[in-house]
């Protein structure tokens, strides 16, 4: 009997120190930092605003029937209101409130003061837009999107800003990057204007006015004289300034895309497609007085495929690795209905994978701990899905979601999206854990990571 009882004895004795040896090892969190009240951006939807940069001859009502309703109506975007210069001054017009009450702007259109001025003088704009934009919205940077001339101007101002430029990525659509074979025609007025200003002979002079009425006649909302047509020559047709500008060097932190116009000419012409007849128009046009080489080469009806895209421009063929940077899309359409396949270059400008930018561990008030991710993407964080799964020690998994998502502002002023993630009530967090951490946006786009939660004693 007595042996019974010491045994009991010994048993119970057992018990309490497993208890006690259980109770002191309750981990304890209070190393990590509280968790901070992250303060959400009310400026913007998306970490980079847009701006959107028309072409030759035009204003920025251009993008308004494609881009404009892609934004708003697919991504749920804020127009910010146009860009422009009145009385010598570069402002923000047509600001908007969005209805929640907060003064969003996520996208905004540039209407150059002269629609055929000079490259540069377009680019001087554009500085002082850009400048608008980032006050406006409080981003880190932009997203320059340039149709035709436009992406000129945009590779102009990162030329001259290449350690400053706050641009993340240029996306350039049918742009002449290398000139276009129709701004020749610069050349002929110039050399007739010229000529007549030499007083000829009679015969002379009638001869020229007759020419330059004809070059009068095929001129639209552009003179062929403009500045902006002097800048579009090719290097080979005495363009001076195209040359200079594809030997400058252009910053290596940015992202280029190359949105580039491709007719299949002898497809299209079996089907007598209004697309082939304007290529095979431009080609024609090459052997008349633009070059022979125009019949051999693909384009958009205005301007060749080498000459838009930025991977064929001096300055990145010079060394190979910089066209690393650059990628290139290509549309089955002529120059001038480009903008009609907005939504798909639209898609392109934000169409990325997300980028894990990091996770780390907080506390709350209660003593509950909390996992906090942070990624970059340029779509709204609503256009994405997080799921996490923890694994606990047993081996049993747990799936779950963020209660809150949104975008924040670092001290750097980086703009991120943040998922802060509460952990599952009946997770054992007393011991480790391990959390695999997946954010998919709607474009299909993802990224995987892992986070360990390791128990400090």
């Amino acid at each position: 009997m007595k042996i019974i009882i010491n045994v009991s004895k010994s048993i119970l004795l057992f018990c309490s120190l497993v208890l006690f040896t259980n109770c002191s090892t309750v981990p304890s969190i209070e190393y990590l930092p509280l968790l901070p009240n992250f303060k959400p951006i009310s400026t913007i939807h998306i970490p980079y605003p847009i701006v959107l940069i028309h072409g030759l001859g035009q204003k920025s009502t251009v993008w308004d029937s494609y881009a404009v309703k892609y934004y708003e109506k697919e991504l749920g975007l804020q127009f910010g209101g146009v860009l422009k210069k009145v009385n010598g001054k570069c402002i923000l017009d047509n600001s908007i409130t969005s209805k929640d009450g907060n003064s969003y702007a996520d996208f905004f259109t540039v209407s150059f003061n002269n629609p055929v001025d000079s490259v540069e003088a377009w680019r001087l704009e554009l500085e002082q837009y850009i400048g608008l934009v980032l006050k406006r919205t409080n981003a880190e940077k932009v997203i320059l999107i340039g149709y035709s001339m436009g992406g000129l101007a945009s590779r102009s101002y990162l030329t001259h800003h290449l350690t400053d430029h706050k641009v993340q990525r240029l996306i350039t659509i049918g742009t002449p990057h290398q000139g276009s074979a129709f701004a020749k025609a610069y050349n002929w007025k110039s050399a007739i204007t010229s000529a007549l200003k030499a007083n000829p002979n009679f015969a002379s002079k009638f001869l020229l006015e007759e020419s330059l009425g004809v070059l009068k006649a095929a001129e639209t909302d552009v003179p062929f004289d403009a500045p902006a047509v002097r800048d579009l020559r090719r290097p080979e047709d005495g363009g001076t300034y195209l040359n200079k500008l594809g030997y400058s060097p252009h910053p290596l932190d940015v992202e280029y895309v190359s949105v580039v116009g491709d007719v299949q000419l002898l497809k299209e012409t079996k089907e007598f497609n209004k697309t082939a007849v304007q290529e095979l128009l431009r080609r024609m046009l090459g052997v008349l007085g633009f070059g022979t080489e125009s019949l051999f080469e693909s384009g958009d009806g205005v301007v060749s495929v080498r000459s838009q895209t930025m991977k064929e421009i001096p300055w990145f063929v010079q060394d190979k690795s910089r066209q690393r940077i650059s990628q290139t899309i290509t549309l089955h359409s002529v120059h001038e209905e480009h903008l009609k396949n907005s939504t798909e270059i639209q898609r392109i400008s934000l169409e990325d994978q997300p980028e894990y930018k990091g996770a780390e561990f907080y506390r709350t008030n209660g003593n509950r701990p909390v996992l906090v991710v942070e990624f970059s993407d340029y779509l709204p964080p609503n256009h994405c899905t997080i799921e996490l799964t923890a694994q606990d020690f047993t081996g049993k998994q747990f799936k779950f979601t963020p209660s809150e998502l949104g975008l924040v502002q670092k001290s750097n002023g980086a703009i991120l999206a943040q998922a802060v993630c509460y952990f599952p009530a009946d997770i054992d967090w007393y011991h480790n854990v391990d959390f695999s951490i997946t954010v998919k946006n709607s474009f299909g786009n993802k990224f995987t990571a892992d986070k360990q939660w390791t128990v400090r004693r």
